[in-house]
């Protein structure tokens, strides 16, 4: 693993069914709950979790630029980021430069905060 854990980060351990399987021995193509590993850090503010997922990818599996895509779509930010309300791209300057819209949800009840910029697109 390229990650090392801190001293502060704990795995916890998963409690998994009597049918999950004992070895990685063959490749998976699609990754399963098992496979997630659970690290809990406990802070000033509370309990912090991250989990890593390791994929091995091959010359025959999928591209990473599908993913690098739906992450620099502004459409499709409020897919995955839970703080985005709604995000739009409002002009494209060239092909590595774009001005995108974001409203952010803030707050409990959450309030709608609008930000507007500008990305370089780096390949």
């Amino acid at each position: 693993m390229t990650l090392s854990s801190p001293s502060g980060w704990k795995r916890i351990s998963a409690t998994t069914d009597s049918t999950s399987r004992k070895g990685k021995s063959r490749l998976l193509t699609v990754p399963e709950l098992a496979d997630v590993i659970v690290h809990r850090h406990t802070g000033k503010g509370g309990d912090v979790y991250r989990m890593l997922l390791e994929i091995v990818l091959t010359e025959d599996s999928v591209s990473l630029e599908s993913w690098k895509a739906v992450l620099t779509t502004p459409e499709l930010r409020q897919e995955w980021d839970p703080a985005v309300e709604e995000a739009l791209l409002l002009e494209m300057l060239d092909h590595k430069t774009r001005i995108s819209k974001t409203n952010f949800m803030l707050g409990w009840p959450a309030k709608l905060v609008g930000s507007c910029r500008a990305t370089k697109i780096s390949s």
